[in-house]
């Protein structure tokens, strides 16, 4: 945790941003810049709105789960505001929109997260060695549940885009060059071996948040592992780019709402109809290649491990249940 608390950054005016009321407490200051944390440190790289479905298990402690879920509204809010100067009308929107969804997602989604964390629970404890079809299943139900999760968000999500002024639509150009390219500094730069030294490190702290700390053996052969999954960040990347520029294009070509819609609902829910099929190629074999490398990570792990592992997930339940269960 100290780790953690030692990388934390100053962020900007949330009130403004979020619209929200009041002065926020530290201990919103502080989840806040731990969601953020983690959201980077685990390399999400897809829509804000992810981070609420499976991100939270991997912070280091339900506490934190907790404190960064009850305050997931208004850090969406501030997500969203973050992108393009909107008005008040539009703010007051968003406010609505996100406010809904977050109470959907308690009553819905929460308790199939549980469920899913319960299929986690019962291979673990079955005792028996990971195989390709189990990490290639929960994979398979990981995708349902994103996509279930940001369904709802495309229509309200394109209402508020089809209204967008062009200045606006200018700022959400700066926005998501100013993202990617903190991510292509932060994942991209350096030689090869260098970036895949990055990607080892981020591999066995996400592990270590689970099982514990890990020993240097076990550290070199996840090092070792990591070194031979092809790296297709730059691809990821630059996909989602091309995403951004065609949204950017109806944007600017007044597309209607509708036109929207159908736009988020291809790239949310059938991404691989905008890939050529070289593209959509190296994304499977590094999909493949990465349940393989699942499979002999969860090989490495001692009985302490497994078994602290089990209480992070019991954990995460439970919370995740009182969470769903909360008014």
């Amino acid at each position: 945790m100290q780790r953690v608390l030692s990388q934390r950054k100053k962020l900007p005016d949330i009130k403004n941003k979020a619209g929200a009321s009041g002065v926020f407490t530290r201990k919103l200051q502080a989840g806040v810049n731990r969601i953020r944390y983690y959201r980077a440190k685990t390399n999400m790289k897809r829509m804000r709105l992810y981070f609420v479905v499976l991100l939270l298990l991997t912070m280091s402690g339900c506490s934190i789960v907790s404190v960064g879920y009850n305050y997931a509204e208004a850090y969406l809010r501030y997500s969203i505001n973050s992108y393009a100067t909107f008005n008040a009308v539009q703010k007051e929107r968003i406010k609505k929109e996100v406010d809904e969804f977050m109470l959907w997602h308690r009553k819905m989604m929460l308790p199939q997260y549980v469920g899913f964390l319960q299929e986690l629970q019962g291979i673990v404890l079955a005792g028996h060695a990971l195989n390709k079809e189990d990490v290639t299943r929960l994979r398979v139900e990981v995708r349902k549940l994103y996509v279930k999760t940001l369904q709802p968000t495309v229509k309200p999500a394109a209402s508020l885009l089809s209204g967008i002024e062009a200045a606006q639509i200018e700022e959400l150009v700066s926005s998501f060059a100013r993202e990617n390219g903190k991510q292509k500094d932060k994942e991209l730069a350096g030689s090869l071996d260098e970036q895949l030294r990055k990607r080892a490190e981020r591999t066995i702290d996400f592990i270590e948040n689970l099982t514990g700390g890990l020993t240097d053996a076990q550290q070199d052969k996840l090092r070792e592992l990591s070194h031979n999954l092809p790296f297709a960040t730059e691809l990821y990347i630059r996909l989602r780019e091309e995403n951004q520029a065609g949204l950017i294009a109806l944007l600017k070509n007044n597309g209607s709402e509708r036109d929207i819609a159908a736009f988020l609902s291809v790239w949310l829910i059938s991404p691989e109809a905008n890939r050529s099929p070289e593209e959509q190629k190296v994304l499977m074999s590094f999909e493949s290649a990465a349940e393989e490398m699942t499979v002999s990570i969860y090989g490495l792990l001692t009985e302490r491990q497994r078994k602290t592992l089990l209480k992070n997930i019991a954990k995460y339940i439970d919370t995740f249940q009182q969470l769903a269960n909360a008014t």
